[in-house]
């Protein structure tokens, strides 16, 4: 078996031969960038930034104008804690042993050390306030990580309500909310006030800081301030395209999520009316905005502070989702809807622009280390992307390499896995039995006449070439 495909597959306890050499700290005494490290929970590309016409994000649309605009940047595993882990230890969910939500990345890789932690050990003060690690199953990493205990850190996405009647028993209450409230009403605008005084407060402190500040939305319940909702005629809000499944695509690329039909208004099982469809897109994009407008307000407080020319402002979302399209709500496919991330890099001498090379999220873990002149650490998967902030016209990697399993979610050892890689035009999945590695079914997809990957090429001849280099690309590639 490759060197992709073994690690992809292994999915063993790391050994602590196994896990990266990291220098000695370095010296307390070197002026560095800070860092403001924001994240978004289940938000896909529908940003103004990204081509979406009908969004209304202004301030990350300004602070991409600001910086670097990622086109072709993809996630490692789009689920909430996979996703995570992996980015925080640049690590690929196979060689940490974390595919799962209730899986501590402590137990599987005891010794790995995540992004906060190793600039922690170079003098940082780290910080975390929100959801950056996963809010489920106590997955926290605060002696290790973080300065400070994280704050708002192991929030109930769906105890997140303004409104009595909208949850009135133990059970989930309805998947979308408009409340005529403050924005501090939801968790996220506590977290944005909390973050606001840690902002204040950082940036008068002798030593350099990395604050990490996640938000809960858009995640479901898709709950917002009304002013949110008011923004968006709900007619303008459609899916991408079809919203059928496509034929000709093994059962393991779909499954029916109970996250989404576990809400007291959405019915178990079946196809939802399109009443309900167009009420719950309405509320993702008003839970979007209510992202965007906690961002402006963090990076105007960044302003006023006098460090923004001194502070590296990243900002990412877990993992993309689906809003009815190919007949899926939700995550953990292996497509480009719920892959491909927004990702915006300001970093202050760097150049702003936009750039369609192809990053993954374990690339972040080395790329923020370097820019803020720490060693890099050796032994990490991911790659830096420093120089295409130099450079928006330098190459990235060939493919990016995202993975699924299944079953999923739930405590149920892994039977099957998909392993799919991105090119810039191709996406190639291969399903595993995890056990064996036998090959269970392929599926190949040219995404520049084929979007929302409807069309399998798996078995037409005029794809053979195509699909027996990427089967090879798959196989080689580290």
């Amino acid at each position: 078996m490759n060197r992709l495909c073994a690690t992809f597959a292994a999915g063993v306890y790391l050994l602590v031969t196994a896990l990266p050499s990291f220098a000695a700290p370095a010296s307390f005494g070197i002026d560095r960038m800070n860092v403001l490290f924001i994240a978004a929970d289940d938000l896909r590309m529908n940003l103004g930034c990204y081509g979406d016409k009908v969004a209304v994000t202004p301030h990350l649309d300004q602070l991409a104008a600001r910086g670097m605009v990622f086109n072709r940047a993809y996630c490692q595993f789009p689920s909430c804690n996979a996703s995570r882990a992996s980015l925080l230890t640049g690590m690929r969910p196979d060689t940490i042993s974390v595919w799962r939500l209730n899986t501590h990345f402590r137990k599987a890789a005891p010794d790995v050390v995540t992004l906060p932690q190793y600039f922690r050990r170079h003098g940082y003060h780290t910080e975390s306030i929100g959801k950056i690690l996963h809010n489920y199953a106590g997955i926290t990493d605060d002696e290790n990580s973080w300065s400070t205990p994280a704050r708002f850190a192991q929030i109930n996405h769906f105890e997140d309500y303004a409104l009595k009647d909208s949850k009135p028993g133990k059970m989930k209450g309805i998947a979308a909310e408009s409340a005529d409230v403050g924005d501090d009403a939801y968790i996220d605008g506590k977290i944005t006030e909390d973050a606001l005084a840690t902002i204040q407060r950082l940036t008068k402190e002798e030593k350099p800081f990395f604050l990490a500040v996640g938000f809960y939305k858009p995640h479901s319940p898709y709950n917002a301030p009304k002013k949110y909702w008011d923004l968006y005629d709900r007619n303008d809000i459609r899916p991408l395209g079809p919203t059928s499944r496509p034929e000709g695509v093994t059962d393991l690329a779909w499954f029916n999520f109970v996250e989404l039909t576990g809400f007291s208004d959405v019915p178990r099982t079946g196809p939802l009316t399109k009443k309900l469809a167009a009420r719950l897109r309405h509320g993702y994009y008003a839970a979007t905005s209510y992202v965007d407008a906690n961002v402006g307000r963090l990076l105007e407080a960044l302003e006023e502070s006098g460090e923004a020319e001194n502070t590296i402002v990243i900002f990412w979302s877990d993992h993309g989702y689906h809003l009815g399209e190919n007949g899926h709500w939700t995550k953990v496919t292996a497509r480009d809807l719920d892959g491909h991330v927004p990702l915006i890099v300001h970093a202050p001498g760097k150049t702003a622009g936009r750039t369609k090379a192809i990053v993954e999220y374990i690339d972040i873990y080395p790329t923020l280390a370097g820019l803020c002149e720490l060693p890099v650490p050796q032994g990490l998967d991911g790659k830096s992307f420093e120089v295409i902030l130099d450079n928006p016209k330098r190459n990235g990697k060939q493919a990016a390499f995202t993975q699924v399993c299944r079953p999923w979610p739930g405590r149920k050892r892994v039977e099957q896995m998909g392993y799919s890689l991105r090119t810039q035009r191709y996406r190639y999945t291969r399903w595993v039995d995890f056990k064996t590695k036998r090959t269970l079914a392929e599926e190949l997809y040219d995404t520049k006449s084929d979007p929302l990957e409807r069309n399998n090429l798996i078995g037409n001849p005029d794809s053979a070439a195509t699909s027996a280099r990427l089967a090879k690309l798959m196989d080689e590639t580290n």
